[in-house]
């Protein structure tokens, strides 16, 4: 079976070595079932924020991912946390309904010994090195109060999103910035699973907001305690209770704060037809990490990109003819001031919309790999330029890609 041998859970040179996972007892919650889509289903389906909020268990245990050029480290769900959840929800789907085949499949990949399953599971579950690679980009843009105001009013779509860390890192910063909020701010997370959302995209969405949720929502002090000692810990593994009152806290802070969170799950061929439909706007920022690895998949994830950003394209801006000529050079050193100037305008005066992609040189034991991919990228008359490089242990890239 494949593994990718290069997750953030299991890193063995410790770089990003994730702290100790905490030692609480399981999660249980009733899943609806992931999906109606059959296998060889190519299209795409859009899930509401509160459908996935049924999902959440009632607690769930945690650990932060202290990054060396973040302050405050990243929480994400304990990856066991989220497989006990699914191995002890209790189904009332009768077995001969449609998407009882979909849960069994749910169970088999999340104990699966291998990291890819095609056509069934995409690595969703775990947080990958490409992740961090755009968080550190992104942060390269200022400290996270500057990088708040800079995606303030704009559209952000991160591509098979998993643990989705670039969208954590992009709302936690939004949510810490002094910006008056009076433009809408939209985070459109899509994965191949709609397991995935639920289990860990979500969660993760709500542990990024904790710092700025009023304390009495982060739980119910009995008449011994005080508010101040039930805070949960933010530097350390530890327990949330996913309460009402939390939950409510969450829902009302995306309201006054003028956030929207979309989901999407599903095959890439489906979504990019949904991103071509008359009257569907454009996104300012598209992400997509570690998802280059399968050949077969690159031209359904360009079109994706393509689309995503075409509708931003077209309430201004000039055409791309000037980027193409400049990226002949786009490898050099020397240009990493024009690499960077997306960074100095704010996210929503941005005419046309841009798309960062990180990946690994090569992906071995699929094939799959940067060069293939930009190749591909400028067969279809795009163009692409790098933005920062990895050489340690096995090569890594974040780059620009346009049309």
């Amino acid at each position: 079976m494949f593994k990718f041998e290069f997750q953030l859970d299991e890193e063995e040179d410790g770089s990003f070595q994730s702290p100790l996972q905490s030692e609480a007892g399981p999660s249980t919650a009733t899943l609806p079932p992931p999906s109606t889509k059959n296998e060889g289903d190519q299209k795409c389906y859009h899930i509401t924020l509160d459908e996935l909020i049924k999902a959440l268990p009632e607690e769930i245990s945690y650990s932060p991912l202290p990054l060396p050029f973040l302050r405050s480290p990243i929480l994400r769900r304990d990856l066991f946390d989220a497989r006990f959840q699914l191995y002890n929800r209790q189904s009332e789907e009768d077995p001969s309904k449609e998407g009882q085949r979909e849960e069994d499949e749910g169970e088999e990949y999340v104990d699966a010994k291998t990291d890819l399953i095609p056509g069934l599971y995409e690595g969703g579950l775990k947080s990958w090195e490409g992740g961090v690679d755009l968080v550190e980009v992104l942060s390269s843009i200022g400290d996270e109060e500057g990088v708040g105001r800079w995606v303030e009013g704009g559209r952000v779509l991160e591509v098979g999103c998993g643990t989705a860390l670039p969208t954590l890192y992009l709302l936690r910063s939004l949510l810490s910035s002094s910006s008056s909020f009076s433009t809408k701010t939209t985070f459109h997370v899509q994965d191949y699973n709609s397991l995935v959302l639920s289990l860990v995209t979500l969660p993760n969405l709500i542990l990024a907001t904790l710092p700025y949720l009023p304390p009495e929502v982060l739980h119910q002090p009995n008449d011994e305690e005080d508010v101040e000692e039930v805070i949960p810990d933010l530097e350390n593994p530890g327990n949330l209770v996913l309460s009402p009152q939390l939950v409510e806290g969450f829902r009302k802070l995306l309201e006054e704060r003028n956030i929207e969170l979309k989901f999407t799950y599903g095959h890439w061929s489906g979504f990019a037809g949904d991103l071509q439909k008359e009257g569907e706007e454009g996104y300012g920022l598209v992400l997509t990490a570690e998802t280059i690895y399968a050949e077969d998949s690159n031209a359904s994830l360009l079109s994706v990109l393509e689309n995503a950003i075409k509708r931003t394209k077209a309430l201004g801006g000039d055409e791309n003819t000037i980027h193409k000529e400049e990226v002949r050079l786009e490898d050099s050193l020397d240009n990493l001031k024009v690499n960077d100037e997306w960074k100095n305008i704010a996210l929503k005066e941005q005419g046309d919309g841009f798309i960062l992609v990180a990946a690994k040189i090569l992906y071995f034991g699929v094939g799959g790999g940067l060069t293939a991919f930009l190749n591909r990228v400028e067969d279809n008359e795009g163009w692409w330029k790098g933005v920062k490089d990895w050489t340690k242990g096995v090569g890594r890239k974040v780059v620009q890609v346009g049309w």
